[in-house]
This record gives C-alpha cells, structure tokens and sequence, in this order.
C-alpha cells in the first residue's frame, strides 16, 4: 500500500517545525566580540586592495552602473569603501555591530564628508534615508543564527533600499560543508595583539539546525610547543538556494543568483595563489526590491460609457 501524499507532506512539515523550533531554541554567539577580534586576525583580507577593489567592481557590473547612493549593512573594517568612492558613488552610509571594526572603518575614511558610519544592530537600527543600491560583501551573510531573528536582520538589509533598488552580497551557504564532513582545518599566519599566530579554523555541520560553526584558534609556537593565546567560533546559518529564494521572497523581494566568487570576480582569482576559505566559496546574489505600484488611472467601465452616449459637441 502506497502511503497518501498528504503523508509525506504532513511528515515534511513537522521535520521543518521542529528544525525551526530547534533553531529558535539556539543561543546567538556574540557578532561583535568575533569581529572585533577579526579585525587582527583577517588583517590579510581586510588590506587586500586588489580583492576589495575587484569586488565593488564586480558588483557594479551586476547593477550594471553606479548607484548615487549605497548602504553597507554589516561593512566591517570598511575595506569596500573606498573603491565605492573613487567609482562615483557620493553618499554612503554603513552599519555594523563590532565597535573596532567601525573604529577601524572610520579612520580609513579619513572623515570623509560622504561617509557616514554607525554602530548598531540591524533589528533596531532606523532610518529616513533611501538608497539606491545596498552592498554586502565579506560572507557576513547567514551570521544570525536564530529563525526569529533572521527575518529581522534581512528586513534591516534592504528596508533602507529604495522601490527599485538592488541589494547585492555574497553567502557561502552549502559550498563549505565538504570541509565539514572532513573536519578540515585551515592555517593562517596572522598577527594577534602584536604577536604572530598560526590563526587555526575547522567547521563542523550541525544537520539538524542548520547550522555550520568554525572552531578558532590563535597559537603561538612557543620554545617548540603551542600556546593558545585566543579560542572561539563562529556560525553559519546554512539554506540551500531554495531556502534563500524563499527567505527573500518572505520579505517580497526576489532573487537572483549571479554565481560563486571565483567566476563572477574572475579578476581577482585568476592566477591568485593563497587560501581565503570561505571567501573564494561563496555565491554572489542579487536581490531586487520591486518598485513602488503606480495606481491605475480611474476609467468608466464601458457599460457606463455607452449609457452616457458620445461626449462633446
């Protein structure tokens, strides 16, 4: 006997319910205390002016020209900034929840009159201003964890956006969990509080919630053994495209899929020598917040026309 489709979907719908109460249930690890952490060990990426440039330049193309105005929702050090400006772009405004990423962003910018940057949290941060095109670069996409609050955090991402307008990003969503299910770590040599460290980092998957976590260590060789000088992690919310298509078409905006870093930004990755994890995995994304409704101009319907008979003399 052939069980009822209803089955299959009232079984998919309680295996999605308790996903979501799982991860509703899960305990946000601190964004600001990672970044303001990351601000020494990602050093190597955040002074890469060929990366940085090569990404404001490959997400113009796929807006196909410079928007007047941009807001960088979770901008970091700012390393996209300048690249912004020199293309022409004249206002800028940015929000991010780590204090020394905002610090360090702002001292870049020189107190430059067309960048204005904030601390905040994207759930509670307002504004009055539209923009006309809104950049999200890095892999900071999929940092909130929690299915209540994620929502709310892409609603603070594109809300700002002007009817119209696009919201390009980068997100690694399923393209790290090969290194997950080999338990592959990473090595950098970073400097952390003045000191050099090999800035160590292995994901693991969590298939029940969703969610990726990468354990970070900062260890000093020290007279032939290892001295962790800085241990944490961070997390991944992990949607397959279909997921993605879905959480934005929620909040009504649609998406396309513009195809993952090392081919839309060729310039940059060709020829490139070194490791920049999750970074050269992502997929590049546009999303387009639809334009305003225009009301349709009020007409007789035509049985009243007729009734009415020819106008005019």
């Amino acid at each position: 006997m052939v069980p009822a489709p209803s089955i299959f979907v009232g079984l998919a719908r309680e295996k999605e319910q308790r996903r979501l109460a799982a991860q509703a249930a899960l305990s946000q690890f601190s964004i600001a205390d990672h970044y303001d952490v990351m601000v020494q060990l990602d050093r190597d990426v955040h002074d890469d002016e060929k990366l940085s440039t090569t990404e404001v330049d490959t997400a113009l193309r796929l807006m196909s020209g410079v928007p007047r105005s941009v807001f960088l929702p979770c901008f970091g050090t700012g390393r996209h900034i300048q690249a912004l400006l020199t293309a022409g772009v004249q206002r800028i405004v940015g929000v991010d929840l780590s204090p020394k990423c905002v610090e360090k962003a702002r001292a870049l910018c020189g107190g430059d009159h067309r960048v204005e940057l904030h601390v905040g949290d994207l759930c509670t941060w307002t504004t009055t201003e539209q923009f006309d095109a809104s950049i999200l670069l890095g892999n900071s996409f999929g940092d909130i964890i929690n299915s209540e609050i994620f929502p709310k955090v892409t609603q603070g991402m594109v809300r700002p956006l002007k009817p119209g307008g696009l919201f390009v990003f980068d997100y690694i969503g399923r393209g790290y969990l090969d290194r997950c299910r080999r338990a592959s770590t990473t090595v950098w040599q970073a400097i952390l509080d003045g000191r050099p460290v090999e800035d160590r980092r292995t994901p693991r998957y969590d298939p029940e919630t969703w969610v990726m976590t990468i354990d970070v260590e900062a260890v000093a060789r020290e007279h032939g053994a290892d001295n962790v000088l800085w241990r944490g992690f961070y997390q991944k919310l992990i949607l397959n495209d279909y997921w993605l298509d879905c959480h934005f078409t929620r909040a009504g905006i649609s998406l396309r899929k513009a195809g993952v870093a090392t081919k839309v930004n060729e310039a940059y990755y060709q020829g490139h020598v070194g490791e920049l994890g999750m970074i050269a995995r992502s997929t590049w994304w546009v999303a387009h917040k639809p334009p305003e409704r225009q009301p349709r101009p009020w007409r007789l319907p035509r049985w009243l026309q007729w009734l009415r008979g020819p106008q005019g003399g």
